[in-house]
């Protein structure tokens, strides 16, 4: 039973000649040049969601440590209905 699974793409010219070149210097079939390419980018998009989130919590951190030194220094202000309808023409 095969393993792998047939996938086939179209590329341009160039792009195909470039692979081809960059398979033969690193001694790899094309297939294999292509896997990789195709294996670093997922790992790329990884990290990239890694680092959004790990910016969102930190955001999120900096909001609850700034709402905790305003409540502990009683600058914080009971909302009001039409409070931010308000807020957000100004």
């Amino acid at each position: 039973m095969r393993n792998t699974s047939l996938v086939t793409i179209s590329l341009p010219p160039a792009m195909v000649k470039e692979s081809e070149r960059l398979a033969k210097t690193r001694q790899m079939t094309r297939s294999e040049f292509m896997r990789a390419a195709i294996r670093r980018f997922i790992e790329e998009l990884d990290k990239t969601q890694a680092k959004r989130i790990a910016w969102e919590e930190r955001d999120t951190l900096k909001a609850i440590q700034s709402f905790e030194k305003a409540k502990k220094a009683g600058k914080l202000k009971i909302l009001r209905p039409g409070d931010l309808a308000k807020w957000a023409k100004e």
